[in-house]
């Protein structure tokens, strides 16, 4: 079937999760190109300008982690919640067409690492599928694909 296809809504702030993004796309594109039966990869990237829509389709969230704090003066960091992606997927329940959470952080955050994601997961009641560190590596994106392209099956997500 040609017409396969896997959808990610995203926040980027420094660009690390943008080049994942963009690099899980090629490699999707790649692996459809050997056989037109795996999925494409379509992106959809929230920002503070974005306004919320209703999704035309079932979709996965991939999220950074976004911190403050963390001076000699004030050594607890603090979780920074990424309002536009709450607001979309407050909208129009867009949260009911949403598959699971991918998160994106550094590992030296040690508790910390991925901490936006696993708050989404557990307030929205959604799996956390995976985690990456930083720009994530070829292997993380191989790994990821064959995630969503497992869950989007098992789900109808496609």
């Amino acid at each position: 079937m040609d017409n396969k296809r896997i959808k990610i809504v995203y926040m980027s702030f420094s660009g690390n999760v943008r080049s994942f993004t963009h690099r899980l796309q090629e490699y999707a594109t790649q692996q459809h190109h050997l056989n037109n039966e795996n999925p494409l990869i379509d992106l959809l990237e929230i920002s503070e300008e974005t306004l919320p829509t209703e999704s035309d389709s079932k979709f996965f969230v991939l999220l950074p982690t976004y911190m403050i704090g963390g001076s000699r003066f004030t050594p607890t960091l603090t979780e920074i919640l990424t309002t536009p992606m709450h607001d979309y997927l407050e909208s129009y329940d867009n949260v009911k067409r949403c598959g699971g959470i991918i998160g994106s952080g550094n590992l030296t955050l040690g508790k910390m690492y991925v901490i936006t994601a696993k708050t989404y997961a557990k307030e929205y009641g959604l799996p956390l599928l995976a985690a990456f560190e930083s720009r994530g590596t070829t292997r993380d994106i191989e790994r990821i694909y064959k995630i969503l392209t497992d869950k989007a099956n098992e789900n109808s997500l496609m």
